[in-house]
């Protein structure tokens, strides 16, 4: 297993979707920048309901980070050449909306702390 933490932009709409058992997930993929500026394209898939409520609140190209379980995985695209990505199974989703929101919360309480000198 490899952990991983991606930033980058969404892809497409998020994809809801059951499991045979009846249990919701959702699908989606992230562009990630690269070190030569490519993106690498990760494929993700999440189980947690507080992840996949965060995925469909978002749209085409809006930030976002993902944390997980990732492994390397390949294919054969239609030129015959060899792709490369990241298959994602993600723990944890943060958006710019989470990110403001745990800000707020941070400058709150050291603003209480600041009271009481």
């Amino acid at each position: 297993m490899i952990d991983v933490l991606v930033s980058g932009r969404l892809r497409g709409a998020p994809q809801l979707r059951r499991a045979a058992n009846g249990s919701p997930f959702a699908t989606f993929r992230v562009a990630a920048a690269s070190k030569n500026s490519e993106s690498l394209l990760c494929s993700c898939v999440t189980f947690s309901k507080s992840s996949i409520e965060a995925v469909q609140s978002l749209e085409d190209g809006d930030s976002i980070a993902v944390s997980g379980e990732g492994a390397i995985g390949g294919w054969s695209a239609t030129d015959g050449s060899m792709r490369h990505g990241l298959e994602v199974t993600a723990h944890a989703v943060m958006t710019m909306y989470h990110a403001g929101r745990k800000r707020k919360g941070g400058s709150a309480a050291s603003d209480g702390l600041d009271d009481e000198s």
